[in-house]
Parts: C-alpha cells; structure tokens; sequence
C-alpha cells in the first residue's frame, strides 16, 4: 500500500514538473512572437491535450451519497437558529439603543 503511494507521488511530481517546463515553454514562445500569454489558441490546445489524456482518469466511478440523517439535520439547523440568534440580538440592541448610547 505504501509503495503504490508512493509511486503515485512519484508519477504526480513527474506530471508537475513536465506541466511547469511546459508552461514556461509556451509562456517563452508565445512572448518571443509578442503575443500575450496565454491566449486564445495556446488554451484551445492545452484544454484539447488535457481533455485527450484526462478523459479516463479515474479507475472507478465515484458514487457520492447523502451525509446520514442526523448530520443533514444538524448542517441545516445551525445556520437557521444562528440567523434567528443574529436577528434576535439585532431586534435587542435597537431597544436598547439609548442605554447602549
């Protein structure tokens, strides 16, 4: 398991680097002609080559899947009674403007 790893980080940090010495080759050229960088035709041509080697990316499908019940419940309910919190303290110190003064 940690060999795969690490042969990932490996093959990754390979990707980065040749990405990085591509960028600064086009970024070199596109100058040289005194365009600017990046435009129109050097993205068409960098998304045709990400779409040509990144469309069967991943091994498996991911299946995304709804948090349990309780976490849903919980993620929704913070933000309403921290509103009604807010409002409520909102409401108060407007009553209480003149002493607060």
């Amino acid at each position: 398991d940690r060999t795969t790893s690490l042969q990932g980080w490996r093959r990754a940090r390979h990707f980065i680097v040749e990405y990085h010495l591509f960028t600064l080759c086009t970024e070199t050229k596109a100058h040289n002609v005194d365009c600017y960088w990046p435009n129109p035709l050097v993205e068409s041509y960098i998304i045709r080559i990400h779409k040509h080697l990144f469309s069967n990316c991943t091994i498996e499908e991911v299946i995304w899947m709804d948090p349990p019940d309780d976490t849903l419940t919980v993620l929704i309910l913070i933000p309403v009674f921290l509103t009604l919190a807010m409002i409520a303290l909102v409401v108060w110190c407007s009553k209480r403007s003149d002493l607060l003064a």
